[in-house]
């Protein structure tokens, strides 16, 4: 920034997390301004859920119980989106209220504000300037006389595209023998091991890589109008070229503190933090071509004015020559033991960092039209990324719909005994949804021992059948073939009786008559009377039902009385 009385463009760039406080009265509460479902942060929009046809009596009550249960499925889960104004992935679990980053009122786009800006400013040229001053007014000057330094230095407002949501944890020290750094998870818990959950507040941030636009108005001339500025050279030399300059001097001071002091109380993850900050210390030019600025929420007790008082964050005590009076009370005292830290995916870094790079109209011209062009490359991105995950939640809807008709088909065949069309059905199903098989162990088992024991039955049934099939071919042959072999009468009759029966006779012909005759009286004259007697007797009732009563009787008679 080589000349004087001029207005310069701003490139704002986020380095770290970066949150600007709307105040406590903006801040999400869950069950009233946002909802969780799914690991999904949905902020709702009270005027979109009206026109949504939501029973508004039922939804306040809610709302005064902070149910959000009740509040997600009185609006419906399909409609979550439509009634939100965005959704955001959750990051961690936290019982605080979401700390909301500030929006512009019109735009409802995150705000980085000007005095936002000066106040981180103000604070480093406080420690620039002061010699022995404890007084702000002394070393700033007076807005009442008109001699105010800052009034001098003028910063818009710079706008953002979108926010995330981001989780912080506190490092803090602990006295044991010694102090020692560790993790606050609780009250009165602090750990050397991190742990996402407990403890923790999330931020509406500014995520790295996002950048913005502002103006700086360095007004020399008109503070040369002014006599007897306290620091004259010094202020003259900040608005002339060395502003960048006295920031990064300030913002290397900072971090090489920090890092000592996370070296000196190191704990789970403190590498990582190390590894941030010296990423950060990396990026301060040595030209002054631009500077790295901490600013905003999570800045922390040694970035805002009190850090003049501190020499080593490692140490941590106040200096009590240099120590403000209402400080010295605390001095000797480790003070302060705590940090803030943005953890976002394998990142734990300080919070705040911003580069600031004074631009000509051309290159913000050039700058405005990249990020437009990265926004628009964002939103088809979006817009794909949605698409896909609609398309998977169409076929997904699909493939259940399609998973349980089968399973309702399995439960329907086990309920007719009809086995295979069980196996076939749960084979179809998993298929689908290989995960889920043992859901189908119980049907799967007893389908299959119904079908062995069908199986089994098939082949006695076979069996039996081929049984029936020899014995109906044996019994094909003339009556005289089937009783040649008969040496007995029973057995004869016996023969003749099944021979009928397999071949569906109710009574023989009379030349089959005649061939059971003749051999009914061979068979007699073999024997001899007695036997003979015996023997006919004993068939009786076979030869009754051959021959049918009468003509059994007759024959028997003839035989006997013989």
């Amino acid at each position: 920034m080589e000349t004087i009385n001029k207005k310069y463009d701003l490139k704002i760039e986020v380095l770290t997390p970066l949150s600007i406080d709307a105040g406590a009265e903006k801040d999400w509460v869950k069950g009233v301004d946002f909802v969780v479902n799914k690991g999904k942060i949905y902020k709702l929009n009270l005027k979109k859920i009206v026109k949504e046809g939501v029973n508004i009596d039922r939804l306040t009550s809610f709302f005064a119980s902070k149910n959000e249960q009740k509040i997600i499925n009185l609006i419906t889960e399909p409609k979550l989106e439509k009634v939100s104004d965005f959704v955001m992935t959750l990051p961690a679990d936290s019982p605080n209220d979401i700390k909301a980053f500030v929006k512009n009122q019109l735009t409802g786009k995150p705000i980085l504000a000007g005095s936002s800006l000066k106040g981180a400013i103000r604070s480093i040229l406080f420690d620039y300037l002061r010699v022995r001053e404890r007084d702000e007014k002394q070393v700033f000057g007076s807005s009442v006389k008109g001699d105010e330094f800052m009034r001098f230095i003028k910063i818009s407002d710079a706008e953002f595209d979108g926010s995330s949501l981001v989780n912080t944890k506190i490092f803090n020290l602990q006295k044991k023998k010694d102090w020692v750094g560790g993790w606050k998870h609780g009250g009165k818990e602090t750990g050397y091991t991190f742990k996402s959950n407990g403890f923790n507040t999330i931020y509406e941030c500014l995520k790295p890589s996002q950048s913005g636009f502002a103006s700086i108005m360095l007004s020399l001339s008109q503070f040369d109008k002014i006599k007897n500025h306290l620091y004259l050279q010094k202020k003259r030399d900040i608005l002339n070229n060395d502003l960048f300059k006295v920031i990064n001097n300030h913002t290397k001071e900072y971090l090489e503190k920090e890092k000592a002091f996370f070296e000196n109380y190191s704990a789970d993850k403190t590498d990582l933090i190390i590894e941030s900050i010296d990423k950060l210390l990396n990026l301060i030019p040595s030209d002054n071509s631009y500077c790295i600025l901490k600013m905003s929420a999570g800045s922390g007790f040694h970035s805002i004015t009190g850090d003049w008082q501190f020499d080593d964050y490692s140490n941590g005590q106040l200096d009590r020559k240099r120590a403000d009076k209402k400080d010295l009370k605390t001095a000797g005292k480790i003070l302060p033991k705590s940090r803030k830290i943005a953890v976002w995916g394998e990142h734990f870094d300080l919070m705040g960092f911003v580069k600031l790079t004074a631009i000509s109209e051309k290159e913000k011209e050039n700058e405005r039209l990249k990020i437009e062009a990265l926004a628009r490359e964002q939103a088809e991105k979006e817009r794909l990324q949605k698409e896909e995950q609609e398309r998977l939640e169409n076929e997904l809807k699909k493939r259940e719909e399609e998973f349980a008709r089968l399973y309702k088909l399995a439960e329907d065949a086990y309920s007719a005994e009809q086995w295979s069309e069980v196996l076939q059905y749960v084979e179809s199903a998993v298929c689908i949804f290989p995960d889920r098989l043992s859901r189908f162990d119980s049907l799967k088992s007893i389908a299959n021992e119904n079908i062995k024991l069908q199986e089994q039955q098939k082949l006695v049934e076979e069996a039996k059948r081929k049984e029936e099939e020899e014995r109906r071919i044996a019994n094909e042959i003339p009556l005289a073939e089937k009783i040649a072999g008969a040496s007995k009468i029973p057995t004869l009759c016996g023969n003749t009786k099944q021979w009928m029966k397999q071949n569906s006779l109710e009574s023989l012909s009379d030349e089959d008559k005649q061939v059971l005759k003749s051999k009914l009286l061979d068979l007699c004259e073999s024997m001899k009377e007695k036997e003979v007697k015996k023997q006919i007797s004993s068939a009786l009732k076979d030869l009754k039902t051959v021959l049918g009563q009468d003509l059994a009787q007759q024959w028997f008679n003839e035989i006997v009385n013989k």
